[in-house]
């Protein structure tokens, strides 16, 4: 089944944020809530809703939940102590019909199907006490019948036991048994005519059944896909187009909570083209303040399917969205399972949108709190496929646990070798390098006790890989363990015997490609004085 879309209603009441048949729904339901007189603050109190949600309901500017109308007849027949009459009760059901027929078209065709499978469950059950009520009438006629045979046969051996001597009561038996037999006749018609109405009466009921099967069928089918396009709890909405008059008109009034909370309320419960639609409309209407809380509300309350199927939609809106606060959002969401899809999705698009795969790694791995949680992330996220993506900003922020768990970035960047991406890991002890740099002494020890925690497998494949990494890499690895461990030189002697196994010393006597040397004249003369 197709989707059916919004409609878009009166251009006119529209731009205003009003729909004439929610409006009218409003009004009776504002007059039967009058009648209990209460405050629409201390109703919402009472049933547990915000008084904000009730305000708009009675006011017509938001189509009211059946459960709202139906809890607001219950009050009234409980404040009365008399029920409603039931064609007062069907005339507000109608009018909400007609309200959703046009808020929300695809909702009010589910509701109408779901009144067609009311009725025609109905019909099956009315259908099936016809055809139980037709089966015990055939059983008491067919008594009957059989009975009235009974009677004649006995009439029968009667008139013959006597029908040797003509009397009056020989007559009367005659005339009873021919009376008898008549009714018996018509016993047997009767019978045969009820026959055919039952067997009427059962194809009927079977109809009635695989109508109401078909109907269920369709039930279930709509509600599915309602459920796949849109979340639970979005039925009803006000169209598209009026929510932003809505929004305009609170935003004049200077009504910013209000309008706060109808776009938290869209960010999760609109359809995903209807969230783009509204991003895009925010870009021109409301400001990128606006603009960026709706995204960031995007990912942080719709489900993890919704957020990876909207990632690809960010790279039309870059230009006015302070992506920022949206990869925040979305990072809190990515995890060891979802990674890959997240990444794969963020591979498609170009532009200076083509970042957001790098940084939301990035801000991910900020969040994690120990190293296989970071490991695990950064393998789905990158194991098996050939990144297009510069992970410069992911490197980074592994780079920086260094200050808090100075364990961190080494295994990490091990752990990444061994998985078959070297390039992050060589990326990863560029970035410490820099780091440690940029934070003089503190990251010169933090380095030194980084490689100190490890453990002995992992500092061993720490050294190969430094060691296969070149003579830059080498000499600022070896230059941090000289100078980071003060007057224990424990580290550096490993790692200058791991180079010294593979005849590589000379990577830290060379010259990088500017002629400068990659190690202090300090550490070359440790070097020669220990190995020469």
């Amino acid at each position: 089944m197709t989707t059916v879309a919004r409609h878009s209603g009166k251009s006119s009441q529209i731009e205003r944020g009003e729909i004439a048949e929610v409006a009218s729904l409003g009004n009776v339901l504002k007059e039967l809530f009058n009648t209990l007189g209460i405050s629409q603050n201390q109703y919402a109190r009472r049933i547990g809703l915000d008084k904000s949600a009730v305000s708009r309901y009675l006011s017509g500017a938001r189509l009211p939940t059946q459960e709202f109308i139906k809890r607001l007849v219950s009050e009234v027949e409980e404040d009365r102590g008399v029920p409603l009459q039931l064609e007062a009760k069907e005339a507000v059901h109608q009018q909400w019909l007609a309200a959703l027929r046009v808020c929300d078209p695809a909702e009010y065709a589910l509701e109408s199907l779901r009144a067609e499978l009311a009725r025609s469950r109905r019909d099956t059950e009315r259908a099936r006490r016809n055809v139980e009520a037709l089966h015990q009438l055939l059983e008491q006629k067919e008594a009957e019948a059989r009975d009235a045979a009974d009677d004649l046969t006995r009439l029968r051996l009667d008139w013959s036991a006597e029908r040797a001597t003509v009397s009056r009561e020989q007559i009367e038996l005659r005339r009873e048994r021919e009376s008898l037999s008549s009714s018996r006749e018509a016993l047997l018609r009767e019978i045969e005519r009820l026959k055919e109405d039952v067997r009427e009466a059962e194809r009927m009921r079977a109809e009635a059944v695989q109508h109401s099967s078909d109907l269920r069928e369709r039930v279930l089918c709509l509600e599915k896909e309602l459920s796949e396009s849109r979340p639970a709890g979005a039925a009803g909405e006000i169209p598209l187009e009026a929510l932003k008059g809505q929004l305009l008109r609170m935003w004049e009034e200077e009504n910013f909570p209000e309008a706060t909370r109808d776009l938290t309320e869209a960010a999760w419960a609109r359809s995903l083209d209807e969230v783009v639609e509204i991003m895009k409309w925010l870009l021109e209407n409301g400001g990128e303040e606006k603009l960026n809380v709706f995204a960031a509300d995007v990912c942080r309350l719709r489900p993890v399917e919704d957020v990876i199927r909207f990632v690809p939609q960010l790279d039309g809106l870059y230009r006015g969205l302070n992506i920022d606060a949206w990869v925040v959002a979305a990072a809190s969401r990515m995890t060891e399972r979802n990674a890959d899809r997240f990444y794969e999705e963020l591979k498609k698009i170009d532009g200076p949108a083509a970042r957001l795969g790098d940084r939301l790694l990035a801000a991910a791995v900020r969040q994690v709190t120990g190293v296989s949680e970071a490991i695990a992330l950064l393998t789905k996220a990158t194991t098996g496929v050939n990144p297009p993506l510069r992970l410069g900003a992911t490197v980074r922020a592994v780079a920086a646990h260094l200050s808090r768990d100075p364990g961190f970035p080494f295994a990490v960047a091990v752990r990444m070798d061994e998985v078959g991406v070297p390039l992050m890991a060589r990326g990863i002890l560029q970035e410490l390098y820099l780091y440690r740099w940029r934070h003089s002494r503190s990251g010169l020890s933090a380095f030194h006790v980084g490689v100190q925690l490890l453990d002995a497998h992992t500092c061993g494949a720490l050294f190969v890989l430094v060691a296969e990494a070149g003579s830059r890499i080498a000499g600022r690895f070896a230059e941090s363990l000289h100078r980071g461990g003060g007057d224990d030189l424990r580290l550096l002697d490993q790692f200058l015997d791991e180079l010294e196994s593979r005849k590589a010393l000379d990577l830290l006597l060379a010259d990088d490609p500017s002629g400068e040397s990659v190690t202090s004249t300090e550490l070359r003369r440790y070097v020669r004085r220990r190995h020469h």
